[in-house]
């Protein structure tokens, strides 16, 4: 072989690595998590998570902006002090009580935080699309009223019996049925998010069988 044909042959070889390394990888799959209101939307996600998966948290996320002084203050300034506790943040169970008790505060309150709280949430969903995760799951709860399902390649609704919803939601956070009520009358029923679901998860009975459905799914998304 003369040197002019290995010199060839070699520029090829070369080439053909350099295409192999970078070739882009095929972005995850996003998986938004549909339900009511404790029905265990947190705990499906975090069940994902233990088998590779990212979890962006929307209320987490919330959370976070509520603390920012930016956000803080032009919420004190819609809705007054009686929103702050006595360090000066965000008192969260005193502004749900103005938002949730009439609609104009409600629409306020997303005209304030949600432009930026949506945006933080796709650029995570984004991020983590295109990192070496297995999929990417959104817990939000509003999915469907803000278009998020969009983003997502699957839906998952997890069920579970009212009582049992009622009672985790009054165990975890203090609320009884009127409040679990107001707050879901803000947002698409639930026969809506089931029939929009592409996969359902019966959260209704232990950890145990909700692990298995999860796992389940996760194994069909990725085949």
């Amino acid at each position: 072989m003369t040197k002019r044909k290995k010199m060839t042959k070699r520029k090829k070889m070369t080439k053909r690595k350099k295409t192999t390394k970078h070739k882009k990888e095929k972005p995850r799959p996003v998986i938004g998590l549909l339900g009511a209101i404790a029905s265990g939307k947190s705990l499906v996600a975090s069940q994902f998570a233990k088998l590779g998966c990212t979890v962006v948290d929307a209320d987490r996320i919330g959370h976070e902006l509520l603390a920012e002084p930016r956000i803080r203050w032009a919420l004190r300034d819609r809705f007054g002090d009686g929103i702050l506790d006595a360090s000066g943040a965000i008192d969260r169970k005193a502004l749900a009580g103005k938002v949730f008790a009439d609609p104009r505060n409600l629409k306020a309150l997303e005209g304030i935080v949600h432009p930026e709280l949506w945006r933080r949430v796709t650029v995570a969903i984004d991020a983590a699309r295109h990192s070496k995760t297995v999929a990417v799951v959104l817990d939000a709860a509003l999915i469907l009223e803000k278009g998020l399902d969009k983003l997502c390649d699957a839906l998952v609704y997890i069920k579970a019996p009212a009582k049992v919803c009622h009672a985790r939601a009054r165990e975890a956070r203090d609320w009884d049925p009127s409040e679990i009520a107001r707050r879901e009358a803000v947002q698409v029923s639930l026969k809506v998010k089931q029939n929009r679901a592409d996969y359902i998860v019966d959260n209704g009975t232990s950890p145990e069988h909700t692990s298995e459905q999860v796992h389940a799914i996760l194994l069909r998304m990725m085949k």
